[in-house]
């Protein structure tokens, strides 16, 4: 048996009945053969708790090192303030154009890699379809309602305060849903996401 196996089998406390001494050791056995850690041995199983009717969580979309921004740092980080930068509040006008009939708001977070692809394809048709871009930054303290609908599912995009997509818009996309707000005839796409009501149902 290895090293690491007979560390792991060393008693603390009342010592192990025989059959469980055998299960440690078959264990410790196959992880020295296999080269698995031990501790991956007695992970749970994801299908096993689906089955048992446990629920498994997205990563909720969060500044690195941060459970929410506090008022204080908000304020902080709209003055400039503070060290971090993944403090900071992203909240605020991206570009703005002369013609602002045509508002898009994009619910985002400090750090969002996805949120960025979105604005490329935004300001790629800019110049065709005029319209002024918005950041929603879901994190500040003063955004709790749609932190509570859109974290799980940035970025979030409305267009004239109705909503319009998520996750991600192609090029395609962007130049139909701005011709339709254009012309005002713009209609709410089905599927808004509301992470927080669904919370609330499965309680």
């Amino acid at each position: 048996m290895s090293a690491a196996g007979r560390r792991f089998l060393a008693p603390r406390g009342p010592p192990p009945s025989k059959s469980r001494q055998l299960v440690l050791a078959a264990v410790a056995l196959s992880s020295s053969r296999t080269g698995v850690p031990l501790a991956e041995s007695f992970q749970t199983n994801p299908l096993r708790e689906r089955a048992s009717g446990r629920v498994h969580r997205r990563t909720i979309h969060l500044p690195p090192g941060k459970s929410r921004r506090s008022q204080a740092s908000s304020s902080g980080a709209a003055s400039g303030e503070g060290d971090d930068p993944s403090n900071r509040s992203v909240t605020g006008p991206i570009y703005e154009s002369g013609d602002r009939s045509v508002k898009v708001e994009l619910f985002t977070k400090q750090g969002c890699t996805l949120c960025d692809k979105v604005k490329d394809v935004l300001e790629s048709v800019r110049e065709d379809q005029p319209h002024s871009l918005y950041a929603v930054d879901i994190t500040d303290a003063d955004k709790e309602d749609w932190f509570s609908k859109y974290k799980y599912d940035i970025p979030v995009m409305h267009v004239n305060g109705v909503y319009w997509a998520k996750h991600r818009l192609s090029t395609e996309e962007a130049v139909a849903g701005l011709g339709e707000a254009r012309g005002g005839d713009f209609a709410e796409r089905p599927g808004e996401p509301d992470a927080g009501r669904l919370e609330r149902t499965e309680q």
